[in-house]
């Protein structure tokens, strides 16, 4: 995959609470290798050329060193979800910016050629979003993806909690950035509804919100499934900690 040919905005949403780790530290400054996740991730936004990239966190959030070279936002209280962190990140970039990519924080072994690739499929699609996907044989809690009859362009993403049967055998995951045409994403993000499962406003429903609107959902896959790694407990904390010594020694 090429690199974007159009300049790209980051949002880190780095405001979860980990409550699985039944600590008073915020998810994304918990250590992976002796740095916190947030110090992973942001530094993979700046080196795949992400201008701004902004860091949502929590109010009174301490990120200290671990968001150097990002602005930060503060999610006010209130509204629940990815949808949601991402309408606050969204303030912060200037309208002029046409693409924006959308990070997890507790995701720290995402390669910044990942983050380029997702954005340069928006782009190569003239769609209005791009999600990564990676093909994990346990999917356990990840998103679902449905492919078109072609296989090329993304139909839905499924969250576990919301998804049926069926959507639980594919092994299609949702497991990684999105991009986004910046200016369909400032039209959409205030559409998303709360799931009636959760109450929370998911980021892949802007997928369904694209069909909707007649636009492409392009797709970028991911085939080092390390980089799947979401640390929101203690088990996949450990793991992504393996993980990373490995890719250090390698």
């Amino acid at each position: 995959m090429s690199a974007p040919t159009q300049p790209a905005a980051g949002i880190v949403m780095a405001a979860g609470r980990g409550a699985r780790f039944a600590s008073a530290t915020p998810k994304v400054m918990h250590h992976v290798c002796g740095r916190p996740m947030l110090a992973y991730v942001v530094a993979t936004g700046l080196a795949a050329g992400l201008a701004p990239l902004v860091a949502v966190i929590r109010p009174g959030m301490d990120v200290g060193a671990a968001a150097v070279g990002a602005l930060t936002v503060e999610q006010p209280p209130g509204d629940h979800g990815t949808a949601y962190a991402a309408e606050v990140g969204l303030t912060r970039i200037p309208a002029a910016v046409p693409t924006v990519v959308v990070m997890y924080g507790d995701s720290p072994l995402v390669r910044p050629q990942t983050v380029r690739g997702v954005a340069a499929a928006l782009q190569a699609a003239d769609a209005a979003a791009a999600i990564c996907w990676a093909d994990v044989p346990a999917p356990g809690a990840f998103g679902r993806v449905r492919f078109d009859q072609d296989g090329l362009l993304v139909q839905a993403v499924v969250e576990a909690g919301d998804a049926s049967p069926d959507d639980l055998a594919l092994t299609s995951v949702n497991a990684g950035p999105a991009a986004f045409r910046a200016a369909w994403l400032r039209d959409a993000l205030p559409r998303v509804t709360p799931s009636g499962a959760s109450g929370e406003r998911y980021l892949t429903r802007l997928v369904d919100l694209a069909a909707a609107d007649g636009e492409r959902v392009a797709a970028y896959r991911m085939t080092d499934l390390d980089e799947t790694i979401g640390c929101d407990d203690a088990e996949r904390l450990a793991a992504a900690e393996q993980a990373m010594r490995r890719r250090a020694g390698a």
